[in-house]
């Protein structure tokens, strides 16, 4: 019998396919030289045929011979750009530690098919792993929307939110994560990070004992687990937590840090024998854990009072940070300037007294580590008030008010807002802080860069009350300097742009104070040190609130602590944190010339500059 030509065809095409599934099933069992034997043949009937190409480069890679394969993955592509192989280009070129290229790859995979999950999850993936954030975000969701069943893909995006501080999100794609496999215990673990940052302890706590128990040799959820243990003020645990992974890098370097900032270090502590070992090995590390190590050497140097060489490592931690995260201290400056014109007595006359007066908000603000954590803790301890520690409820609800933006922006007019555009805000606002569980009359706010909204809240909110905490600008600044915050303060690595922000901080403050005279309270943290009761007993009856003694026992608070202060403020109220500056003396020169008109002679010399003309 001899068959047509269709049918010739046809058989040839069966045994090929045929083929095709054997070779798949040699690769799968690690047959990868019976599965290249098959191939080559193959490629003797059908000579430079793209899929058998193809496969033949994915098995000489799987062999070891990657550059081989990439080179016929690579003519592939040059004769027709394939997604596919695109992608398999891609994924061998990451693996290979070829970032660049690999991006490119799935890029031009993402443009040629726009709807290839692969090619948005894989893209994302490798953007994480270049730490382009909130570049991976749009790829890994519309990953997840055209294919919602990886684990990974959930994974890589609950990373990325996090990594922009996009808390909430994260959480309900973890969730998803786990309705997928609920013994993941990298969704538990990164559950648990994200939890701890929205202060929901107690659900952080319960995942990160959850991904110990399903991986108990991971170092990442014993960290996340000593972050909660100490917030909670249970430090003996915690500090026992983070000593057990401290020596494990790359998380041990965080575990360490974090170890090292809970309690003062001596010659014989643990953790100073940890890090010297990191010390002599700095060069190796990634530039995020150069700088996380930087900080935590300046902090033991600090502890052991060798200032010169503190000051030394937090010079080469904050140039490390500066370099991951650049900061623009025009446009900053620029958007203070607008929020101080923005409004105005006119505004206030026109617009005012249309907010929301539900309840009486207490926005504790000020510049970073300017005892913010410290009022929060003496106001959580008021049986009337409810503490929330910062809270996003402020910049979310701005983002929400597009008219109120416009004017900042000055695409439109101020004359242009309305009294109902402030009411709005304030229902934006009252709706974060429900979204939080906080319905109290009375609630705290110590997001500290909400000093630049107060005229703004203040409209939105008649029955808010402004507390601006001030401290000597050299402590402040130094601390800022000496502190972590990665991509959260990135002002803070650079004297000169440090200088900057605390001008405009204390224009913005003197101008609240003289506009909101009965709105605005600048407090000491100074006097509040020196005179606890004395000057709580005014703030209190400032904030309209009867006077508890309560709030002079803040270390019994049992509002948790995520701030850098959270050591400090466990211990009853001190002074040593006063004047600290000038253990530094000659060392703060160059930022003591950036305040030079703000600071008294006697300040100026003792950090060897001269006095202000």
């Amino acid at each position: 019998m001899t068959l047509s030509a269709s049918e010739q065809q046809s058989a040839d095409l069966d045994a090929v396919n045929a083929d095709l599934q054997r070779i798949a099933q040699h690769q799968t069992a690690g047959r990868l030289a019976e599965a290249g034997a098959m191939l080559d043949n193959l490629l003797i009937r059908y000579p430079g045929h793209p899929r058998l190409l193809h496969l033949k480069g994915l098995n000489l890679a799987q062999t070891g011979k990657v550059a081989d394969g990439l080179a016929l993955l690579d003519a592939v592509i040059a004769d027709s750009p394939d997604p596919v192989v695109l992608v398999d280009a891609g994924t061998l070129r990451a693996q290979s530690g070829d970032l660049p290229r690999a991006l490119d790859s799935f890029q031009q995979a993402v443009e040629i098919a726009p709807n290839y999950a692969l090619a948005h999850a894989n893209l994302g993936a490798a953007q994480l792993l270049n730490q382009q954030f909130r570049a991976a975000i749009p790829h890994l969701q519309k990953a997840l929307e055209l294919d919602n069943r990886v684990l990974d893909v959930h994974l890589n995006l609950a990373q990325a939110l996090i990594r922009v501080g996009n808390f909430d999100p994260a959480i309900d794609t973890l969730y998803k994560a786990l309705a997928i496999d609920p013994k993941s215990a990298a969704a538990h673990s990164h559950l648990a990070a994200a939890l701890f940052r929205r202060e929901r302890h107690d659900s952080a706590e319960h995942h990160a004992r959850r991904a110990i128990e399903l991986a108990p040799d991971a170092a990442e959820p014993k960290l996340h687990l000593g972050n909660v243990l100490a917030a909670a003020g249970r430090m003996d645990e915690a500090v026992q937590l983070l000593l057990e992974i401290a020596g494990k890098p790359p998380t041990g370097a965080t575990a360490l840090s974090r170890l090292v900032h809970l309690r003062k270090t001596t010659e014989d502590s643990p953790e100073l024998a940890i890090l010297r070992q990191y010390q002599a090995r700095l060069a190796d590390l990634v530039p995020e854990y150069r700088s996380t190590l930087q900080f935590a050497l300046g902090k033991a140097e600090d502890d052991l009072g060798n200032h010169a060489a503190a000051m030394e490592h937090y010079h080469k931690a904050n140039a490390e940070s500066r370099a991951l995260h650049p900061y623009d201290i025009d446009a900053f400056r620029t958007r203070a300037t607008r929020l101080e014109q923005l409004v105005t007595p006119d505004l206030i006359t026109r617009c005012g007294g249309a907010g929301i007066s539900d309840i009486a908000p207490i926005f504790i603000v000020g510049m970073p580590r300017s005892g913010t954590t410290l009022m929060d803790q003496m106001f959580s301890r008021h049986p009337d008030v409810q503490a929330g520690g910062e809270l996003a409820a402020s910049p979310r609800a701005l983002r929400r008010n597009a008219r109120i933006r416009a004017a900042l922006e000055q695409e439109i007019s101020p004359d242009d807002l309305t009294a109902d555009d402030f009411a709005r805000l304030g229902e934006d606002y009252i709706a974060g802080l429900h979204a939080e569980g906080l319905r109290a009359g009375y609630v705290s706010d110590k997001m500290p860069a909400n000093y630049l909204y107060v005229g703004l809240l203040a409209m939105a909110l008649p029955r808010a009350r402004f507390l601006i905490m001030r401290r000597h600008p050299l402590d402040c600044l130094l601390s800022n300097y000496m502190q972590n915050f990665g991509q959260n303060q990135p002002f803070s690595t650079r004297f000169s742009d440090l200088a900057q922000v605390y001008r405009s901080f204390d224009r913005l403050a003197r101008h609240w104070s003289a506009l909101l005279p009965d709105r605005v309270r600048e407090v000491p943290y100074e006097a509040v040190v020196a005179e606890p009761e004395a000057r709580m007993r005014e703030i209190i009856a400032f904030a309209g609130l009867d006077w508890s003694d309560a709030v002079l026992d803040h270390t019994r608070s049992s509002h948790q602590v995520n701030t850098a202060s959270m050591a400090q403020v466990r211990q009853p109220i001190y002074g040593s944190a006063v004047a600290r500056w000038r253990r530094y003396g000659p060392l703060l020169h160059d930022l003591a010339a950036e305040l030079r008109d703000v600071l008294s002679d006697d300040e100026l010399a003792a950090c060897g500059v001269a006095p202000a003309a």
